[in-house]
């Protein structure tokens, strides 16, 4: 008798035993369970978010003092891709340590930041101070900066004979936004002598660089002297560089050309001018009329929607003729 009750007292120790310490489970589950899943879930994010070996190297060439890999770590920071999110705090950092290693792209880029104020406190005084820096050091961008700073007293009292200083030295260099400036200072007597031909020429030098406001400056002295023939092909060019006031030139100037759509290659020119411009509706109107006359003489069904088509984008741009044509062919 007395083993049976030793068996029966161990086995009840034992269930006891099992028991207590499925209750402390679960007590410890009631009260701390959300921590633990917090922790889980921290420690899965620290797995997921784990800096990429690619990034961790080029760190490290930065670290070994190489500019180019600081700045190009920069840019990443700074526009994003695959690899690392957009973060302008280290792309200022980044700029910063490229820059103290002499590094003009990164003197340019730092001052960028602080002339837009991303990723650090807005400052233009340091800015050009930093374009300047970055211009000794050959680059061109960052000499136009301070011409441009220069011209629009931004962090130094405004100077247009600096301003056309930096802006000569960055156009005889390739830069096509210094010429252009520089052909704006002539055409309208800033610093510069006016001269109609000098301003041409800088425009011309631009647009050759592919500036696109170098193309569509000197398109606009073309339609003002008449030359249309001219103004077109440099709005065309200008408008192709992605110049959205040339596409809008464009179509105007041909609008005043093409009254009436009679072939093949005023088509063609229309349709481009058409779906290039953003405003006016006057080349989709001219469009329109030429698949309606189409349509009245083919009784084509194709022809009538390409002719709905244009006059419907005509008409969202208040030309009001196209929404007349429209009422009539859904009358």
């Amino acid at each position: 008798m007395l083993l049976k009750y030793e068996k029966r007292y161990s086995m009840f120790d034992k269930n006891f035993k099992i028991v207590l310490f499925l209750g402390i489970v679960i007590i410890l589950l009631i009260f701390f369970g959300k921590n633990i899943l917090n922790g889980l879930s921290s420690v899965n994010q620290i797995s997921t978010f784990t800096e990429p070996m690619s990034i961790r190297y080029y760190k490290r060439s930065c670290d070994y003092e190489d500019s180019k890999v600081c700045n190009e770590l920069g840019d990443m920071y700074h526009y994003g891709n695959k690899i690392v999110s957009v973060d302008y705090e280290e792309a200022v950092e980044y700029y910063r340590r490229s820059c103290e290693l002499d590094d003009g792209k990164g003197c340019n880029n730092l001052a960028y930041m602080l002339n837009k104020g991303k990723g650090i406190t807005h400052n233009n005084w340091t800015a050009i101070r930093l374009y300047k820096k970055a211009c000794k050091f050959k680059e061109m961008e960052a000499c136009y900066n301070v011409g441009s700073m220069y011209y629009h007293g931004e962090g130094t009292k405004r100077n247009y004979y600096n301003a056309a200083y930096y802006f000569e030295k960055a156009c005889s260099h390739g830069i096509g936004a210094g010429c252009n400036d520089l052909g704006f200072m002539h055409e309208h007597g800033k610093y510069l002598a006016a001269s109609s031909n000098q301003a041409m020429s800088y425009y011309a030098d631009a647009c050759d660089m592919g500036e696109a406001s170098g193309c569509n400056n000197l398109a606009h002295l073309k339609e003002k002297n008449g030359n249309f023939i001219s103004a077109k092909q440099l709005y065309k060019k200008a408008c192709m560089l992605g110049d959205n006031h040339s596409c809008n030139r464009l179509e105007n100037v041909l609008g005043s050309r093409i009254y009436e759509i009679k072939d093949e290659l005023a088509l063609k020119e229309a349709i481009s001018a058409c779906n290039r411009s953003t405003q006016g509706g006057t080349m989709c109107y001219r469009v329109g009329l030429y698949y309606e006359n189409l349509y009245k003489s083919s009784d084509d069904k194709d022809d009538q929607n390409k002719a709905r088509s244009f006059f419907e984008k005509a008409c969202d741009r208040q030309q009001s003729q196209s929404c007349k044509h429209l009422g009539d062919l859904h009358k």
